[in-house]
This record gives C-alpha cells, sequence and structure tokens, in this order.
C-alpha cells in the first residue's frame, strides 16, 4: 500500500505529466483562435488531476459553443473537440442578434449587410412566449422553397398566431398561418395576378385565415402640389 502510494504520489508530481499542449478541433477559424489563445498558457497542471468536466462546462459558455468534449491525450495533452452554433437568423430584441436555429444568441449585429439572413421581430418585442414564438418563425422559413427563402427578409410574430412575411424584392406583405406557410405563400403567388387585376396593386395580404383572404390595397401615389393630375376649370 505504502509503495502504492508513493508511485501515486510521484506520479502527480511528475513534470512529464504536466499538460503542455491543448489540441483544438473546431471549424470555426476565430473560435479556434480565441480557445487556442485561452489555453496557450501552461496552467493546467499534471494531466492526471485535470478535471475533464469543468474545462467542459466552462467552454460550453462561449456563445459560438454548442457542444464540446474534452479527451486526455497521455502524457502530457489535452483535444478539444467543438461543435459550433450555426447562425440561423437575424434577432430584433431590444437590438439586432445574429442567433441560431434555438433562438440562442451568438453576437451583435450592426449592419444587415453583414448577414443574408432574415430578420425575425415581435409585435409585441418578444415580452413573452419567446421561443414559442421563435420557434414558429424558424418552422415557417424552413419550410419555405429556397428560392423564397433567399427572398425572404423578415419574418415578424403576430399577436394571434400569424406571421408576416417582407420580401427583399417586394413591398407587398404576406401574412401566413402558423401551420402552413409554405402552403399559404404558393396561394398568394398563384391568385397575385387575379387580385391586383380586380383590386389594383396591392400592400398586404393576410391569408391566416383557412378559407378567406384579407386583401388591402396601395395607397395611391401623392400628387404633388401644383401638378394635378385632372385639369379644373
Amino acid at each position: 500500500f505504502l509503495a502504492l502510494r508513493e508511485a501515486y504520489l510521484f506520479l502527480l508530481t511528475w513534470d512529464h505529466l504536466t499538460i503542455r499542449r491543448v489540441e483544438v478541433v473546431c471549424a470555426k477559424p476565430n473560435l479556434k483562435r480565441a480557445l487556442e489563445t485561452h489555453f496557450a498558457s501552461p496552467r493546467l497542471g499534471n494531466i492526471l488531476l485535470c478535471d475533464l468536466q469543468a474545462l467542459r462546462r466552462d467552454i460550453r459558455r462561449l456563445a459560438w459553443v454548442k457542444d464540446v468534449s474534452v479527451g486526455k491525450v497521455f502524457p502530457s495533452s489535452l483535444r478539444v473537440t467543438v461543435v459550433e452554433r450555426a447562425p440561423f437568423a437575424l434577432l430584433e430584441r431590444g437590438g439586432l442578434f445574429l442567433a441560431d436555429e434555438e433562438g440562442h444568441v451568438l453576437e451583435p449585429v450592426y449592419s444587415l449587410d453583414e448577414y443574408r439572413l432574415p430578420v425575425i421581430s415581435d409585435a409585441n418585442g418578444f415580452a413573452a412566449g419567446f421561443y414559442e414564438r421563435w420557434e414558429a418563425a424558424g418552422r415557417c422559413y424552413r419550410s419555405l422553397p429556397p428560392l423564397e427563402q433567399a427572398r425572404l427578409a423578415a419574418i415578424r410574430c403576430g399577436e394571434y398566431g400569424s406571421l408576416e412575411l417582407a420580401f427583399r424584392d417586394d413591398p407587398v406583405r404576406v401574412v401566413v398561418g402558423r401551420d402552413g406557410a409554405a402552403e399559404d405563400l404558393a396561394l398568394f403567388r398563384g391568385r397575385r395576378a387575379a387580385w391586383e387585376g380586380l383590386f389594383g396593386p396591392l400592400a398586404a395580404a393576410d391569408l391566416s385565415f383557412e378559407g378567406r383572404a384579407y386583401l388591402r390595397p396601395a395607397e395611391p401615389p401623392a400628387v404633388a402640389a401644383g401638378n394635378p393630375s385632372k385639369e379644373t376649370e
């Protein structure tokens, strides 16, 4: 027993088992560099005493880290493998933020030109039910055909479960239901020409009610002062 104890104490103090290298496996270059810099100084001590679960918890606190595994590579290395969070949309909530599919905030965004992603907002500023509303907006976005996804500029969650879609190349706002958003949008695309033939250019089309469509014509252009559209006597 004493021999085992002495051997164990020797191993705990043996310089050969001091952690000198941390290999970081990560596809996101900035995150990889940040972790490599974090582990650059030799302060992890003996590999036998290294608490891998504590390290894992610390790394998972980073915004871009979705999951991480940490393993010991004897005699003096660690291997850190990171699963990154993927940008999904821009969250408008007291500012503009890049967020992943789960609504986890990754970083602030200062210009819409930084990312070609839709902005997800809420009529009440996500005062309640954030994750439910975020998931509904995300489900709507994922259900759209790729060409519609590429054109989509914003999704606004309404008070009664509806979702208002705005497109980069089209002034018309299309309101769809939480379930069947792609079908509602396809219906609008198929009937838009006929509707505008009857009512003129549209400002909005609400298809969130089953079997009904509510249309709001666009406001006619204002007539410039001193340039009436008709001659008067």
